[in-house]
């Protein structure tokens, strides 16, 4: 909520200062996850992911190149990891990112194609442990419980691809893995390498020229 609070005053204040010589466009996508980066796919599947943009497009660039803000949100469900000798149940996953976002647009009569970045702050909360078991000799060793991940940040890059008709669009994004570092049970630090490929459908709303 804090989050669209902040992206509704950024938006109210461009539209404000600009509305005469700038567009300003509201983009809100919704679709389906898939986990990238190789512990990271071991330890979720595929889930749920959102999208939000504020941008603002100069008449002087024709309206084709924007810039703005963007909110990314990803919850993939959890899965097993592990082998014949050990092997770890995870819950859902959480990764997001907030950053800058610069976007081209072609120019075409109906379906119109455009190609965009946004880099910032990617955020992952790394689903919890809720059993764990264990091959010892001929024993097998199991514990029920969960040992909660921190969130951790890095820097991210999402490059993304789409087209837009009217007041929809239609895009792919790919939250490039980044290495985070968690905390492990034991208080060791191991890097997680994580990012999403995210096939979003969403509306946008514009204002202005």
């Amino acid at each position: 909520m804090k989050v669209l609070k902040v992206l509704a005053a950024a938006a109210i204040a461009l539209f404000v200062g600009n509305a005469a010589n700038a567009q300003i466009r509201f983009d809100a996508q919704v679709g389906w996850s898939a986990p990238q980066g190789e512990h990271f796919k071991d330890a979720a599947k595929a889930g749920l992911g959102y999208s939000l943009d504020v941008m603002y497009a100069p008449s002087f660039l024709n309206g084709q190149l924007s810039f703005g803000i963007a909110k990314d949100g990803n919850i993939l469900f959890g899965a097993k990891k592990g082998d014949e000798n050990f092997e770890l149940d995870y819950s859902a996953s959480k990764l997001g990112l907030i950053g800058g976002k610069v976007r081209f647009d072609l120019k075409a009569p109906i379906v119109k194609p455009y190609a965009g970045v946004t880099f910032g702050a990617g955020r992952l909360k790394l689903g919890e442990v809720k059993t764990a078991s264990a091959q010892l000799g001929g024993m097998t060793i199991g514990l029920d419980g969960s040992f909660q991940y921190d969130p951790v940040t890095a820097f991210v890059v999402k490059p993304e691809l789409g087209v837009a008709f009217g007041w929809f669009t239609l895009g792919v994004g790919w939250m490039l893995p980044a290495d985070y570092e968690v905390t492990q049970w034991d208080g060791s630090k191991e890097k997680i390498n994580a990012g999403t490929t995210q096939f979003n459908i969403g509306v946008a709303f514009k204002f202005g020229d």
